[in-house]
């Protein structure tokens, strides 16, 4: 229940450090792996490779169906979509998930006792206790299931009325009940993940509500903002990788109008989408800064034009008012070029290889169809 969390928060806000936000204690899933067997990005996606790929395999192969034999059209190894998708997407869906409730777990405090987050202790507390609750309130987590449950029921009966007798389908023995039980879990996770990430972007825009200390000459290139980006690369790579998962449900002879190429379109563009939206209040404080130091060096430069201008009017040389002028207009120069993003090239080719991957993947399909036909 709730109790617990608010009376951590009670004692913390006379206390002299940020309350602990915990973002999956009410995830079934990711709350085995993180909290109770400790297990990092890392572990968590190896994991979910054996539980996926392993544990179907192996299932099939006690069920007669992993391999081709008569009165069976597809067997395990034959099926293509289901070894990229256990064997890549869902173990790369377990480390990012893994990796983006590390960062919510213990960015919002690092941004209080960095200095960063300029905001009285028991304010941010209030702040980070509503944030603990949004992302373990009972109502969400019960309607993303019933989400993950409706969705991979359709998929489910999809299958079963198709003309292709699988290794999944009912009556293909404990292979077909085994992913049959363990299917479910990864669209409950990814669902759960995107909801928290909404809370999540909201939250990092809650942030620059007090003041924030910008840091335009901070190493990690980002004006002291990298835990913010990190995060927003994290929900990019996610919505991509979702993308490129539509991407190879899309078979040969679906249309280019349909819902699973709809579906692909609308998560790649959602990619940078996202990305930007959780970053534009961390833009709107770096341009601020910028915009600031300009007003002040134009304050500063101006008495020495005014000199400069008197001086040449009169016939001298104002030598004194033309080296300000100079030095400012270095110093002018140098605040132009300080960035507005918390971005840097590295996170950049990320995000901008997230978005080019499904999007190749899914031109490369349609190429292929068309030269086939």
């Amino acid at each position: 229940m709730l109790q617990a969390p608010a009376t951590q928060h009670d004692e913390s806000v006379g206390a002299r450090a940020p309350f602990n936000v915990e973002p999956c204690r009410r995830d079934p899933v990711c709350a085995l792996l993180r909290l109770r067997w400790g297990l990092g990005p890392g572990g968590g996606a190896l994991l979910f490779l054996i539980v996926f790929l392993g544990g179907n395999f192996l299932m099939s192969a006690f069920s007669g169906t992993a391999f081709p034999r008569p009165g069976l059209d597809q067997a395990f190894v034959q099926d293509t979509i289901a070894w990229l998708i256990y064997g890549l997407i869902v173990p790369a869906a377990a480390l990012l998930a893994l990796r983006f409730y590390a960062q919510v777990g213990s960015t919002f405090e690092r941004l209080y006792a960095d200095g960063v987050v300029q905001a009285p202790l028991g304010e941010y507390n209030r702040f980070l206790d509503q944030l603990h609750r949004r992302y373990n309130a009972p109502g969400v987590h019960v309607g993303v299931l019933a989400m993950a449950a409706a969705i991979y029921g359709f998929m489910v009966y999809h299958n079963q009325h198709d003309s292709v007798r699988a290794w999944l389908d009912w009556g293909m023995g404990i292979g077909a009940a085994y992913q049959l039980a363990v299917g479910i879990i990864p669209w409950y996770s990814a669902l759960l993940l995107l909801v928290k990430a909404v809370v999540t972007g909201r939250a990092m825009q809650r942030v620059f509500d007090w003041p924030v200390n910008i840091q335009p000459l901070h190493p990690d290139g980002c004006g002291g903002l990298r835990l913010l980006t990190d995060i927003s690369v994290t929900i990019a790579l996610f919505t991509a990788l979702l993308a490129l998962a539509m991407v190879l449900f899309i078979r040969a002879g679906t249309p280019l109008v349909s819902i699973p190429v709809a579906a692909a379109l609308s998560l790649m563009v959602l990619t940078p989408v996202a990305f930007a939206v959780c970053l534009h209040s961390a833009h709107r404080a770096m341009a601020r800064a910028k915009s600031a130091l300009l007003a002040r060096v134009s304050q500063q430069a101006q008495p020495s034009y005014q000199a400069l201008c008197e001086g040449l009017y009169r016939g001298e040389a104002a030598e004194a008012a033309s080296e300000e002028i100079l030095r400012l207009d270095a110093l002018h120069a140098f605040v132009r070029r300080l960035p507005v993003w918390p971005i840097n090239t590295e996170v950049t080719v990320q995000v901008l290889l997230s978005i080019a991957l499904p999007l190749a993947l899914l031109v490369l399909q349609v190429v292929v169809e068309r030269a086939v036909e």
